[in-house]
Order: C-alpha cells, then sequence, then structure tokens
C-alpha cells in the first residue's frame, strides 16, 4: 500500500483469459503480489462468482464493469487497487462481437493519492471481432470517456485488440490527442502480439515512469505488464 510521504506506486495491467477462479491462478497472482508491488490492478477477462469476491481480492479497493452476465458467474474488466476508489464509471460496448455476440467493457476509476492529488485509471478490454468501422466507433465512445476525464495524473491501460497496424494507428493518434504517452516495458517482445502488433498497452500523463517490464507466466496467453511510476 502506498504510505504518507511515499512518491511512487506500482501497476499491474493484464488479461487473466477468465482464469481467476483457478488455483493455479491465485497462486500465481499472490505470487506477483509479493515480487511486484502494485497498488493498481487492471484485470481483462475476469471471472466472478455471483455476489461474491474472491478472498486473494478483498484486501483491495475493487469495481468491476462485467461485459456479461450468467446465472452464476459475472465477466468483464475489473480494478483492485490499494488507494481508495473515489469514483467509477463502467462503459460496456454498444456493438457485439460478430460470432460469439458478446461485448466488451472498460472502467474507469479515480483514486486519492497520499499527497492530497487524484490519479485516474482507465482499464479496457477494446472490442476485437468487428469491422474496422465498428472498432473505431466503439474506439470514440473511450475517447469520449477520456475527454470527461479532469485529473491531470492518468493512465490508460488493457488489452486494446490493435491486431493491425490500422487499428494501432487510430489507437496511437487518438490517445495522444489526450496528452498520454506510451510506456514502452522492457522485453516488449513477451507482449501478447498479433502479426508483430502489440495488444497490451499502457499510457500515462501527469506522471514519471520509473521502469517497466512483461513479466512470463503460464497461465493465460496474455503475459502481465508491470509498471512503476513516481508520483
Amino acid at each position: 500500500m502506498i504510505k504518507s510521504g511515499k512518491k511512487s506506486f506500482g501497476l499491474l495491467c493484464w488479461n487473466i483469459q477468465k482464469s481467476s477462479l483457478t488455483p493455479e491462478f491465485q497462486k500465481e497472482f499472490l505470487h506477483l503480489l509479493q515480487n511486484y508491488s502494485s497498488d493498481l490492478v487492471a484485470l481483462q477477462e475476469v471471472k466472478l462468482p455471483q455476489g461474491a469476491i474472491p478472498g486473494y481480492f478483498q484486501h483491495f479497493w475493487h469495481a468491476l464493469s462485467p461485459n456479461f452476465k450468467r446465472v452464476r458467474h459475472h465477466f468483464g474488466v475489473m480494478t483492485l487497487s490499494t488507494l481508495p476508489i473515489v469514483g467509477h464509471t463502467p462503459l460496456k460496448t454498444v456493438a457485439r462481437e460478430a460470432g460469439i455476440a458478446t461485448r466488451k467493457s472498460a472502467l474507469l476509476t479515480s483514486h486519492d493519492l497520499p499527497d492530497g492529488t487524484r490519479v485516474a485509471l482507465l482499464n479496457i478490454h477494446a472490442i476485437n471481432f468487428v469491422p474496422y468501422r465498428l472498432f473505431a466507433k466503439e474506439l470514440n465512445r473511450i475517447m469520449e470517456l477520456i475527454e470527461r476525464v479532469e485529473e491531470r495524473r492518468f493512465i490508460v491501460a488493457g488489452d486494446f485488440n490493435t491486431w493491425s497496424r490500422k487499428r494501432e494507428r487510430l489507437l496511437e493518434s487518438a490517445i495522444e490527442s489526450f496528452g498520454l504517452k506510451s510506456l514502452e516495458p522492457e522485453n516488449r517482445k513477451l507482449r501478447k502480439s498479433i502479426m508483430g502488433v502489440a495488444l497490451d498497452r499502457i499510457y500515462y500523463r501527469g506522471l514519471d515512469a520509473a521502469s517497466a517490464s512483461v513479466i512470463e507466466t503460464p497461465i493465460s496467453d496474455h503475459n502481465p505488464i508491470y509498471a512503476s511510476f513516481s508520483i
């Protein structure tokens, strides 16, 4: 947890491929927390039981933006934080993915920092199996949400499903218009990529990026990215 006077914090960003209720995930997640001090955790493709939070999440403040629900489970993006969550806004795509007819979701949260300021985090799982025009339309809805962010300190992280150069260029152009910089981790080749284009990304503003790295794990087909920021 960030203590009063501490000038840095860590972010863990990870698409966990619906593994959150497995013993293997629990073991790996706790191992990551022991080795990487994570004050913010942005998870995509989370699976949670209805009306309950697994014990290994309970010591965090948490918020969920579900993209679909079953009788016994919710699925979506989840943000965990050692910093109080003082506001949260879920967002779900209008478009549904071809073949599976599911939507994707995003979650904007605001957190108190020890110095009396706030940091905002937008946790995104972007829509995938749709034509480019629908990807662009949903990205525009995300940009409209970003436009309303008042915090100077701001992080955007997640799985952007940028599996083509065309999607990547659109994302980069849109995100840079808000003064957000791309964080390039060490060993970046370990990031989940399709046709040489990375899916998992972190952008930031109003902060100094101290370090960033990709962590190999057998739990998901996506490796987590860990980043350390200075306030």
